[in-house]
């Protein structure tokens, strides 16, 4: 059964946003637990995501927020994004922005150049 493709999927969320921003914040907590974290003080990443179905198609509305906690010399800062992606759900619930293609024997699947569409 064909999965989502992890990589393809960060990749699209907002528009490639996610993942900027995503690697920006990874490299600040690192940077603030090197140079402030003394007396076991910790950064921390939060990715939370919810799922909610747009009217009766097969898409959804993905959350996608993104949190963290950086130590800095006198205390913590801390920040929060939340935005929103659309995605089409196909066959196995792979997720993906671009619609599925219906194939020859009448069922939809997505398809790309990693995933070969199923013959019937």
């Amino acid at each position: 059964m064909p999965k989502t493709n992890v990589d393809d999927f960060i990749d699209e969320l907002n528009a490639g946003v996610f993942k900027q921003k995503l690697g920006v914040i990874l490299s600040d907590v690192a940077f603030g637990v090197i140079a402030h974290g003394e007396k076991n003080r910790k950064g921390k990443v939060t990715i939370e995501m919810n799922f909610q179905k747009v009217g009766e198609n097969d898409q959804v509305i993905i959350t996608h927020k993104l949190a963290h906690s950086t130590p800095t010399k006198r205390g913590k800062k801390s920040e929060e994004d939340t935005t929103e992606t659309p995605m089409f759900v196909g066959k196995g619930g792979v997720l993906s922005v671009l619609p599925p293609k219906e194939n020859e024997s009448g069922q939809f699947g997505l398809t790309s150049d990693k995933i070969q569409p199923i013959k019937g």
